[in-house]
């Protein structure tokens, strides 16, 4: 299973559980779902294992937690009646916080595994779990998956330490073609080369492996910036028309919006916001 993740990604967990400091709440962002799912699990795995090296993923409390039968690593869900996959306050309170002091069963610690916390935790369920984070009864490990850390609120945020995983999927020519006109859409004073070039993508699949790509270009735009050396002409222009602060931000609303295209959204509505979005991120002073 582990052995699928992007190495960079497995090294930066194992390099957090050896480190004998994991905190007591991590966000995992970025990559794709499979590869936030792995990395929540290889890090319950390395909070629970019984091995000097951890984790083994050998021992009986490493295989449990593969399994999903291990009883202190808890992925609390949304009721299987409920339609829309959230997670009620009444059923955090009553189903995973009225657990929270109960002494673990087999480990000196238990682990909360929130996969797609963005949607499964609604604002006031965010905030139900303060008080928890910030005073566990004993020791816990809060892990949270999302898209992007900043879909949580921000309360939650500044009181966890956060990963941001790479993507490890090869792109196709034609996401990377489209990711690249974008670009030089995103460079250009016209705003309508910018819209025209959006407008293009045409379904939701397209557009988000077009602005994943994007993503990528600003990434790389960001690192050379940064003094990481690049041969991609697309991010080189990019890293030297626009300053840091606005790198970072074209990275966000870009973020934002392949989050919102997983939704029941109007495609050519947040294609057209976006455009504006870009041209009020590279036009501001």
């Amino acid at each position: 299973m582990f052995d699928e993740m992007k190495a960079e990604n497995r090294e930066m967990i194992l390099s957090l559980v050896r480190s004998g400091r994991i905190p007591h709440t991590v966000i995992l962002e970025g990559g794709e779902k499979e590869e936030r799912d792995r990395a929540a699990l290889l890090l319950a795995a390395g909070a629970v294992c019984c091995s000097d090296e951890r984790p083994c993923l050998c021992c009986t409390a490493c295989r449990k937690v593969l399994e999903g039968t291990h009883p202190d690593v808890i992925a609390p869900a949304a009721s299987k009646t409920s339609k829309t996959g959230i997670l009620s306050v009444r059923d955090l309170r009553e189903k995973t916080l009225s657990q929270v002091s109960i002494k673990p069963n087999e480990t000196p610690l238990k682990v909360y595994i929130f996969y797609d916390a963005e949607r499964l935790l609604r604002e006031d369920s965010q905030n139900t779990l303060l008080k928890i984070i910030e005073e566990p009864p004993q020791p816990l490990l809060f892990i949270f998956t999302v898209e992007r850390a900043k879909l949580l609120l921000e309360t939650v945020r500044s009181r966890a330490h956060i990963l941001t995983l790479r993507r490890s999927f090869t792109p196709d020519e034609e996401a990377l073609a489209a990711a690249r006109e974008i670009a030089d859409g995103v460079v250009n004073l016209y705003e309508y080369d910018l819209l025209l070039r959006l407008s293009q993508l045409g379904t939701k699949e397209s557009a988000e492996a077009a602005l994943g790509q994007f993503s990528e270009l600003l990434r790389l735009a960001l690192l050379y910036q940064s003094g990481v050396d690049t041969d991609d002409p697309h991010a080189l222009k990019l890293a030297r028309k626009l300053d840091r602060r606005r790198v970072i931000e074209l990275i966000d609303v870009t973020r934002e919006a392949v989050v919102r295209l997983k939704t029941n959204v109007n495609i050519q509505l947040l294609l057209t916001r976006l455009c504006t979005q870009y041209r009020r991120i590279t036009w501001q002073k």
